[in-house]
């Protein structure tokens, strides 16, 4: 008996049976993409948001003085 060749493969387009379990491997590789980037991201902005803190405040005396 001769076996017919794989002509073309389609992600999600198989008339045979439901194309969901591609869908929800594709929202799986995303979300899992979105929650590694969302903290280095936000690390990101933070450290280029981060200003020096002054390291003497000043005293109560000079600031009623004024």
């Amino acid at each position: 008996m001769k076996r017919g060749r794989i002509l073309a493969i389609k992600w999600g387009m198989n008339p045979n049976s439901s194309s969901l379990g591609i869908d929800v491997t594709f929202l799986l590789a995303g979300a899992t993409a979105l929650a590694i980037a969302t903290p280095m991201i936000g690390a990101l902005l933070r450290w280029r948001k981060a200003r020096p803190v002054d390291a003497k405040p000043e005293p109560a005396d000079a600031a009623d003085a004024r």
